[in-house]
């Protein structure tokens, strides 16, 4: 009863800090204006982020197995929260977020216990382990991904705040099933507020008048939440922390649970990289552009995603399930993430298995070619 309380009060103070938040937004110029590769329609207070934070915070307080973890769960939220804020509303380059975004994984991981100390029988050579300043470095590079994963999946309503409650319920139900209650219980309270925010960005016409963005903020909230959920979920814990004993998956099968973040941040770097161009550098070629681009509507893309997210978590699921070898998981995985990202080229072929409500009028056009009004969508953020 105590968990449910917690996760009904993140609820509810993430949807009244929202409400509460909007007009703040407008008055001191906290929003997103469309323009350049942002096709929304109007200025759109970019609150969800804060939000969340509070709902998170406020919820997480009342899970009392968390309190020896909650100074510095907070802290570590509360930086990533920051950065993404004043990037929301000023811009802050890429080289500064990226070693405040290591201060984060460090504050979390060490101030809870929290490490990457295995990778399983991944390779089919035996389990692999880590310690020292191994499992430390690549503990940050692991939450650093997470973060700048969410980040850039964050490109259209709904899309980043229904992976990550697709993940969480996914994690919160391994975490009971294997009686981790304390850890399903903040999964339980980060999902809430992820749901309450979707109440204000999923895209339907319902929630237009009250509509927000959760921004960068929001974004890199849910990216570290979910990597110190994952990290908790699937390593050995010391007896001094929110869990203790067994992990409840695999390493690989917490990767099938984030494997659309995953997918689209690693092939993100192999593309620009490819091309000889910064992996830091913007451009439209993220996944729910190529599907507007193959003709698929704001709603169709979303359900694609969704689509994916639940099957993606099934499958990572069952194979921890039947306890299937982690080197087959992760070849799956690999397998799986290659057909994705050649679907996305070729979406344009699938558009047509799709009802009309979720198809576009006429196909998206890349940035600088001329867009009839009519086939403008105004849900587009990024």
């Amino acid at each position: 009863m105590g968990d449910l309380s917690a996760a009904l009060a993140a609820f509810a103070v993430t949807m009244m800090a929202i409400l509460t938040l909007r007009p703040v937004a407008v008055a001191i110029n906290l929003v997103d204006r469309p323009g350049g590769r942002k096709t929304h329609h109007g200025k759109v207070p970019i609150v969800g982020g804060l939000a969340m934070f509070l709902g998170v915070i406020f919820g997480i307080g009342l899970v009392e197995s968390a309190r020896p973890l909650t100074g510095s769960l907070i802290s570590a939220f509360a930086l990533v929260v920051t950065v993404g804020m004043v990037d929301d509303r000023f811009g802050v380059s890429p080289w500064l977020r990226l070693p405040l975004q290591a201060t984060a994984a460090v504050l979390m991981t060490v101030g809870t216990g929290t490490h990457v100390s295995s990778i399983g029988d991944a390779f089919a050579v035996g389990p692999i382990h880590f310690n020292g300043a191994v499992a430390e470095i690549l503990t940050a590079l692991f939450v650093m991904t997470a973060i700048n994963a969410f980040n850039m999946l964050d490109g259209m309503d709904g899309l980043a705040g229904t992976v990550a409650l697709v993940a969480l319920l996914a994690l919160g139900w391994a975490a009971y099933s294997a009686g981790q209650h304390d850890l399903a219980a903040v999964c339980a309270v980060i999902g809430a507020a992820t749901a309450a925010f979707l109440l204000f960005n999923l895209p339907t016409r319902r929630n237009r008048r009250m509509r927000c963005f959760m921004g960068d903020a929001g974004s890199t909230l849910l990216g570290v939440s979910l990597a110190w959920i994952c990290i908790r979920a699937s390593q050995f814990a010391s007896g001094s922390g929110l869990v203790s004993g067994a992990p409840a998956l695999s390493p690989v099968a917490t990767l099938w649970i984030v494997g659309l973040p995953v997918f689209e941040f690693f092939w993100t770097i192999i593309r620009r990289s490819l091309r000889g161009q910064s992996p830091l550098r913007a451009d439209a070629e993220h996944f729910h552009h190529l599907l507007l681009k193959a003709g698929f509507g704001v709603q169709g893309a979303f359900m694609v995603f969704l689509i994916l997210t639940l099957l993606l978590s099934t499958a990572g699921l069952t194979l921890n399930a039947l306890h299937v070898p982690e080197y087959i998981s992760l070849l799956l995985l690999f397998a799986v993430g290659v057909v994705i990202v050649r679907t996305m080229y070729w979406a344009h072929a699938l558009v047509r298995f799709f009802p009309a409500s979720a198809r576009r009028r006429s196909a998206w056009r890349a940035p600088g070619e001329a867009l009839p009004a009519v086939a403008m969508d105004r849900s587009l953020k990024k």
